[in-house]
């Protein structure tokens, strides 16, 4: 069961897709391909991400209220996290939409290491085209001169940076409407110095297609900014 779950309905599919923007890509482009990926997995998600940010500009209207309970000295962390619970209940926030995407990413890069690792990409996998998709009779998997499938500093870098430009983003967002204990004032560098160790040891691809999943937020949390 387990295995058909994930060859049929994970690996096959995520497969045929970096196969299928693998041909479309001007070049050929295997850096392109991941671009294209990632963008098509947010774009599959972005109700949820539109969700989830609708969620945050409602707890913004709660700003007064919450800063008077977490200026309460006479209540403890737990009962003014408590106090905030009861406060925002009604607005029915439900941190799954948020969640949603984010598990859709793990799920495509965990398959996106399986395709790298697994031989030259299409020599090992060739029967896992769908018929109706060109098989490429080779995939060059160098983009701007640098190997995808090896680890490289620069892409995990570059990954880590416009992650923590995200971070700190939706911590400025968050911290007036949320507790300010000591691991949320480290957010917005804990995850991206975590993203950064992760990613040193993985093929680059992963690192393109990070960077290219937080620009795509970043561009769309832009466009509800300016609209709003």
């Amino acid at each position: 069961m387990f295995e058909f779950i994930w060859l049929e309905l994970l690996f096959k599919p995520i497969f045929n897709l970096v196969v299928f923007f693998y041909n479309i890509s001007p070049g050929p482009n295997f850096g392109l391909a991941i671009i294209g990926l990632a963008v098509f997995v947010r774009f599959i998600f972005l109700p949820f991400t539109l969700i989830g940010y609708k969620q945050d500009e409602k707890l913004l209207e709660f700003r007064p209220e919450i800063e008077k309970i977490e200026e309460d000295k006479n209540l403890t962390s737990r009962e003014k996290i408590q106090k905030v619970g009861q406060l925002t209940k009604p607005l029915g926030i439900n941190p799954i939409y948020s969640a949603v995407p984010l598990f859709a990413q793990i799920i495509v890069l965990g398959v996106l290491y399986q395709i790298i690792q697994g031989t030259s990409l299409i020599s090992g996998s060739i029967h896992h085209v769908y018929q109706f998709i060109k098989t490429p009779e080779a995939i060059n998997t160098y983009f701007l001169g640098i190997d995808l499938t090896k680890s490289n500093l620069m892409f995990s870098v570059a990954a880590s940076f416009v992650f923590f430009l995200e971070r700190v983003w939706e911590y400025r967002e968050k911290k007036a409407v949320s507790l300010k204990t000591t691991s949320q004032k480290w957010d917005p560098l804990i995850w991206p110095a975590g993203t950064f160790i992760i990613l040193i040891v993985l093929p680059s691809a992963k690192s393109i297609f990070v960077i290219s999943s937080v620009v795509f937020s970043l561009i769309i949390k832009a466009i509800i900014h300016r609209r709003s």
